[in-house]
């Protein structure tokens, strides 16, 4: 049975009463002030008819579950310099929805250890420490934070890291939601276990009884995770869950998800009244609603630019979703003061380890390594979907690694800024925020049929997707209305300018290794030959930035050209 957590609420017997006796009831309390709703139900109640007297409470008192939902959240401190996103702004958010509601259950849907910036310093214990003070009490075990699992908390696979994410696990004042996740056995027990990892539990928030469990994407698959055995299917463990849950008491339950959208409609397509009644989802990075068959997939903007805040009303014990999205900047916000100097401190004693790290002088992070003459598009949605300019100038400097490479592609998800960088100075901590990896670069030979299949992959789930590749050396033009698997067509290689039409020989093309031994999807260049061409990207940028005397002037000349936005974007054909 799963565990029960929450403040104790009475819950009111749930005999049926007459619908337009309780519609009545329900309008004339939503528009009174909050505060006053309770004294009036009682009021109301006791001048009702004897025939109501023993009717549901629940059913002419409105109860509702306030919840605050973030997910795919990389930075402390938030982006844009500060300004959107952080977990100071998270904390304000929080408190300010707290006094408005007693009751506030917060959920993030995934990817928080890794990676960041300081997490290669912190292995992710930063920011379990600023989301243990989401609540406003660090040290205290919050019984209304529950989080899931995402892809990115498995970055460290290796044997030797399983105490790596059992710490992270203990170290949380928070619950762990793992629905369909095998850990490995050692001795007939898991490997990762605590009281603070559940398989689903139900929590009492706002007088409903809620149901949660958690699913996770089998992104990194787990046989390239040493401790865990495998990532049960999505769709089964939603059914037996939900089914579970409401054996047990669940009023609502909600599925915290880092799922792809698209297995999220699977879900509540095939499963319907079986499955859950609302997802909370992440993985996408941009912030959407989706509704199927009046059950709603949220998510959120990554890095807390926006936050979801759904309300769910127990509405004749039917569950009734209204939301929105808050947009966490500090136009609307004002910071918490004890998160943000929770924040300033954790950055100052990263930036001091990270430079004596490298010999370098206290403040190295914010040292110059070279200029822009304009603003460097690298905002996770732009990136993403589109061709941008700081993509077009990384790969460019990809493809001049080898004197005689045709093209060169990498995935967007690599650079992972998700923030423009504006014109000026381009700092060590813009180089290092936009390659948290270091990734090995490969040369392989394409044929034009595998240079189309890559193509196509790029194009799959468009838009927004980190397997979105930024190109150089070559233009295509994509239809995203048209089929999957054939929406790319007029593949041209574009050299100093001038546009030709593919050679019978393979093409020379560099990329990451990563993408060459399959990863992002790439399963058709796993069967390649690769050659490595040496060292790191990150290490590469930034000699080519210090080697310049001239700002760099990146710009967007149309090599990728959506033919649903000609017109609107640049497009080398027109």
């Amino acid at each position: 049975m799963p565990e029960r957590y929450g403040h104790s609420k009475v819950v009111a017997d749930q005999d049926a009463v007459p619908q337009c006796k309780v519609a009545s009831v329900f309008v004339f309390l939503n528009s009174r002030p909050r505060s006053l709703r309770v004294l009036l139900a009682i009021f109301i109640f006791l001048a009702l008819p004897v025939w109501l007297s023993h009717a549901a409470v629940d059913d002419q008192i409105e109860r509702e579950v306030v919840i605050l939902a973030i997910n795919d959240v990389y930075r402390v401190e938030g982006v844009d310099g500060g300004q959107r996103g952080g977990m100071s702004l998270v904390r304000a958010l929080r408190r300010q929805l707290e006094q408005e509601s007693s009751d506030v259950l917060v959920l993030h849907a995934g990817d928080f250890l890794f990676p960041s910036l300081l997490s290669q310093q912190t292995q992710g214990a930063h920011m379990v420490k600023m989301m243990n003070a989401l609540d406003g009490a660090p040290g205290v075990h919050d019984p209304q934070m529950f989080v899931v699992f995402g892809n990115h908390e498995f970055d460290k696979s290796k044997q030797k890291h399983t105490a790596l994410l059992q710490a992270r696990i203990d170290e949380s004042e928070f619950d762990w939601l793992g629905s369909n996740i095998q850990f490995s056995q050692k001795e007939g027990t898991s490997i990762a276990a605590s009281n603070k990892l559940k398989m689903s539990t139900i929590v009492n928030s706002g007088g409903i009884r809620v149901g949660l469990f958690g699913l996770t994407t089998n992104l990194k698959p787990a046989h390239d995770i040493a401790y865990v055995e495998k990532f049960l299917d999505p769709l089964a463990v939603a059914e037996a869950q939900s089914t579970m849950l409401r054996k047990h008491g669940a009023e609502v339950v909600i599925a915290l998800t880092h799922l792809a959208v698209e297995r999220d409609r699977e879900i509540l397509e095939q499963l319907g009244e079986r499955g859950p009644d609302l997802i909370i989802g992440g993985h996408n990075h941009q912030r959407q609603h989706v509704e199927i068959n009046g059950r709603w997939i949220l998510k959120a903007d990554a890095d807390a630019r926006t936050a979801t805040v759904a309300h769910i009303r127990m509405i004749k014990q039917k569950p009734s979703v209204s939301f929105g999205y808050r947009f966490l900047d500090r136009d609307h916000l004002t910071p918490d003061p004890k998160v943000q100097q929770q924040v300033d401190r954790i950055l100052k004693e990263h930036e001091a380890w990270f430079c004596s790290q490298k010999n370098e002088e206290a403040s190295c992070l914010e040292r110059s390594v070279g200029e822009s003459a304009v603003s460097l598009v690298g905002e996770e949605v732009e990136i993403r979907s589109y061709e941008t300019n700081l993509g077009n100038w990384v790969t460019d400097q990809v493809r001049t690694i080898v004197p005689d490479a045709d093209i060169a592609f990498i995935n967007a998800g690599s650079l992972r800024a998700n923030q423009d960088i504006p014109p000026g100075s381009i700092t060590r901590r813009h180089l290092e925020e936009l390659l948290p990896y270091d990734s090995q670069l490969v040369q392989v030979a394409l044929d034009s049929h595998k240079l189309d299949a890559v193509l196509e992959r790029a194009a799959e789930g468009w838009p927004g997707r980190g397997h979105w590749l930024q190109i150089s050396g070559f233009s295509f033009t994509y239809d995203p209305r048209k089929a999957q698997g054939h929406r790319v067509d007029d593949i041209f290689l574009v050299q100093d300018g001038e546009i030709m039409g593919l050679p019978d020989r393979p093409l020379r093309a560099i990329t990451y290794k990563f993408l060459a031994d399959g990863g992002d999807g790439y399963d058709m260049l796993k069967p390649l030959e690769r050659v490595s061409v040496g060292g790191g990207l990150k290490t590469r940028l930034r000699a080519i930035l210090e080697a310049r005397s001239e700002p760099i002037h990146p710009r967007v000349d149309g090599r990728i050209c959506n033919v649903a936005a000609i017109g609107q974007r640049a497009c080398v054909f027109k």
